[in-house]
C-alpha cells in the first residue's frame, strides 16, 4: 500500500492490479487536488482501509486476492466502513458486474478504457452527495440534511440526487425514472386530526415506501404531503411496476389502522421517454401527473 502525500484535501484510496491504470488513476486524483492511497489487491484495500479511512474508494473490481465484490461485501457489513462511498470500475460492456456492484452498494461507477472528464465529474459527485450524508450522520444541518420524521432524504438532497443521477443517465446512455406519491387530501385531514395528522398519515406512508424499494432507489420526503422515489436504471416499465407495487401496498387496511383513510395519488416519468434537460424537469413531469 502507497500514500502520495498532496495539499490538505479529501482520502481518495486507488485500488487496480494493473500498474499503468493504477498509476493514471493516482495522478488524476492528485491532480484533481485529492490526497492518495494506492492498493493493487482486495486484501490491501481493507487493510488500508482499517489503518486510515478514505473519503471515497475508486475500485476496479477485477482485483486478485479478493476481488471487488468480496470487498463491497465485506465493507458493507462493517459498522465503521459502510458509510465510505464506493466507485467502482469495470470494462464497458460489463453491465452484469456493474448492476451486482450497484446492488451490493456501490455508488457508482465508472468505464474502462478511462474518460478523464468522466471519472473528475464521478468523483466529484459522488463526493459531494456524501458531504450531505456525512453532515446528516455528524447531526449537522439536520433540517436540510434527514427529514426528522421519517429519516428519509430531503428537498435539498433530493435537487442534489436529482442533477447527479440524470447526468449519469446521459453520459451511459441509461434509463431514470422518478416516481412521486402524495397524499392528496392532507389538509382535508389536517383539519380533522390537528397536529396527530404526520405520525398517522406521513410516518406509516414513509415506513410502507421504505419497505417496497430497492436499496439502489432513493426515497425523499419532497413536500409536506409528499414523497419522491428515484429510481437508477429504471427504465417506464420498470417504473410501472414500482407504481403498482407502490399502490398495492398502499392498499393495505391495515396500513393506516386508527385513521380516516388518506387518498394516495402515485405518478412516475422515465428518462428517455420525457423530453426533459434535466433531473428537476423529470421530477416536475412525474409530479405534473399526479391526480388531485
Amino acid at each position: 500500500m502507497v500514500r502520495e502525500r498532496h495539499r490538505m484535501s479529501a482520502l481518495v484510496l486507488v485500488a487496480d492490479a494493473d500498474p499503468f491504470n493504477l498509476r493514471l488513476l493516482s495522478e488524476l486524483c492528485t491532480t484533481l487536488g485529492y490526497e492518495v492511497m494506492t492498493a493493487a489487491d482486495g486484501g490491501a484495500v481493507l487493510d488500508a482501509m482499517a489503518r486510515d479511512r478514505p473519503a471515497l474508494l475508486l475500485m476496479d473490481v477485477a482485483l486478485p486476492v479478493m476481488d471487488g465484490f468480496a470487498v463491497l461485501r465485506i465493507l458493507k457489513a462493517d459498522g465503521g466502513l459502510r458509510q465510505v462511498p464506493v466507485l467502482l470500475v469495470t470494462a464497458e460492456n460489463d453491465t452484469e458486474s456493474r448492476q451486482r456492484g450497484l446492488a451490493l452498494g456501490a455508488d457508482d461507477y465508472v468505464t474502462k478504457p478511462y474518460r478523464t472528464f468522466e471519472i473528475q465529474q464521478r468523483l466529484r459527485n459522488v463526493l459531494k452527495l456524501q458531504a450531505v450524508r456525512d453532515a446528516a450522520s455528524d447531526g449537522q444541518e439536520q433540517a436540510q440534511s434527514v427529514d426528522p420524521l421519517t429519516n428519509a432524504g430531503t428537498i435539498s438532497q433530493l435537487h442534489i440526487s436529482l442533477d447527479y443521477e440524470f447526468t449519469r443517465a446521459v453520459r451511459y446512455g441509461h434509463p431514470l425514472s422518478c416516481a412521486v406519491v402524495r397524499c392528496a387530501n392532507y389538509e382535508e385531514l389536517g383539519s380533522r386530526l390537528g397536529s396527530a395528522t404526520p405520525e398517522l398519515v406521513v410516518l406509516p406512508l414513509a415506513t410502507a415506501l421504505k419497505g417496497g424499494i430497492r436499496t439502489v432507489d432513493h426515497l425523499f420526503r419532497s413536500d409536506i404531503h409528499e414523497f419522491t422515489i428515484l429510481l437508477p436504471e429504471t427504465n417506464r416499465d420498470g417504473a410501472v411496476i414500482v407504481v403498482d407495487r407502490v399502490v398495492s401496498t398502499l392498499a393495505d387496511p391495515a396500513l393506516f389502522s386508527g385513521t380516516e383513510r388518506p387518498r394516495i395519488s402515485v405518478a412516475a416519468a422515465s428518462y428517455p421517454d420525457q423530453d426533459v434537460a434535466d433531473g428537476n424537469e423529470l421530477w416536475r413531469a412525474a409530479r405534473n401527473s399526479l391526480a388531485g
